[in-house]
Parts: structure tokens; C-alpha cells; sequence
């Protein structure tokens, strides 16, 4: 496995608001101490090949329509990191837990409850 840069995250959105909420519960969360975000997909890509984050987060309507093929990629470009995919939809979150090999959470899930489960997969991926 390629080395990470165990205190780093990427988090991909166009939203302004998600951006700010998610970075601060992310800062709270060890090992965590730098989120970066970007808000397009090329930016995503050269960030997490150039960080080696252990955490990217990506935000799906970013990705648009290319949902799948841009996981791939991303998938390839990082395969050190964490991959996690912030869903719109409970449709869309059946349909990526069954065609994704990421993470996937629904938007609106407890913030506390997020914290704990990225704090243990952190914890667990880190000290793998």
C-alpha cells in the first residue's frame, strides 16, 4: 500500500455550506488536522495524487453523470485512501452501496453518529 498523509482529507462539493459544516466535524475527528476542498473533478484528482490524503469525501452531485467512471478513477489515483460518497438520495444510496466499492452515507445522517464511524474506519485504516 502506497504511504498516506495520515492527517489529510479531501472533500469534494460545490456546495458552499456543506463544505464549511463537514470541514469543521472533520477537523474534529482524529487523526484529522487538514481538509482540503476542491469543488470541481479535475481539482480531485490532481489533490488527492499530489496529498496522498487517508480520507476523500465526495459529494455526488459533483460527479454528475459520471458518477461511476470518475469513482474509478479516483479509486486509481488513490488507493491508499478512504473513499467515501455522500449520497442525495436514499434511491441513490441503493444503487451505489450495490455498484460502489465506496463508502456510502445519505446526507442528513447524524453528525455524531458520522464522527464515531469515520473516527473507527480512520483509526482501523491507519493502524493497518
Amino acid at each position: 500500500m502506497t504511504a498516506t498523509n495520515g492527517d489529510s482529507t479531501v472533500l469534494a462539493t460545490n456546495s458552499r455550506t456543506l463544505a464549511i459544516g463537514l470541514s469543521a466535524l472533520l477537523l474534529s475527528i482524529p487523526p484529522i488536522a487538514r481538509v482540503d476542498v476542491v469543488s470541481d473533478v479535475e481539482s480531485l484528482l490532481r489533490v488527492v495524487v499530489e496529498n496522498k490524503p487517508v480520507l476523500v469525501i465526495v459529494d455526488t452531485p459533483l460527479l454528475g453523470r459520471h458518477l461511476y467512471e470518475t469513482t474509478r478513477e479516483l479509486r486509481l489515483a488513490s488507493p491508499h485512501a478512504l473513499h467515501v460518497l455522500l449520497s442525495d438520495s436514499v434511491t441513490e444510496f441503493r444503487e451505489l452501496v450495490y455498484h460502489s466499492e465506496e463508502l456510502v452515507i445519505v446526507k442528513g445522517t447524524d453528525p455524531a453518529r458520522l464522527a464515531l464511524s469515520l473516527e473507527i474506519l480512520l483509526h482501523d485504516h491507519v493502524t493497518a
